[in-house]
């Protein structure tokens, strides 16, 4: 068994497909989040927490200065990570009015992405492979003609 390091086309197309989910479902969850009047900003976390404590975040706001609170974050987090931040219409943090909808939405998203892009790269690869077998049958079929017709001038016996 050869192993190779690198990846071949299906691979490559499949971790496009995956990111391109991710994105979508980022997407989603933004337009969600700012349809229910709450815009998504990446913070950076100032402080360490080892569970469901408030920490220090810290983000640059529309007109790029940058602003500091204190908000809880689910998990432990190290000091350097970036955490999603909900801002209010004031530019102060605030949770959306509907959280479970705006991740219900990221969610629902990217995973229409997977199953259409997964659908139609299985269609791509189907007539790949469809295409490729007939084109090798007719060069088979044009090899053996040319082969055939030596075959029969040759004298027999």
């Amino acid at each position: 068994m050869n192993l190779c390091d690198e990846p071949d086309g299906v691979e490559r197309a499949l971790a496009g497909l995956l990111l391109l989910a991710i994105a979508a479902g980022d997407a989603a969850e933004t337009a969600a989040a700012e349809a229910t009047g709450t815009t998504r900003v990446g913070a950076t976390v100032l402080g360490a927490t080892a569970g469901r404590w408030p920490v220090a975040v810290a983000w640059t706001d529309d007109r790029g200065v940058v602003r500091t609170a204190t908000v809880t974050v689910a998990g432990r987090v190290d000091p350097g990570r970036t955490v999603g931040l909900g801002l209010g219409p004031d530019g102060a943090p605030a949770a959306p009015t509907h959280p479970t909808e705006v991740r219900t939405a990221g969610i629902l998203w990217s995973a229409t992405v997977l199953v259409v892009g997964g659908f139609l790269l299985v269609a791509l690869y189907t007539a790949a492979g469809v295409l490729g077998r007939a084109r090798a049958s007719g060069r088979v079929d044009r090899e053996w003609r040319a082969v055939e017709a030596r075959w029969r001038e040759l004298p027999s016996g």
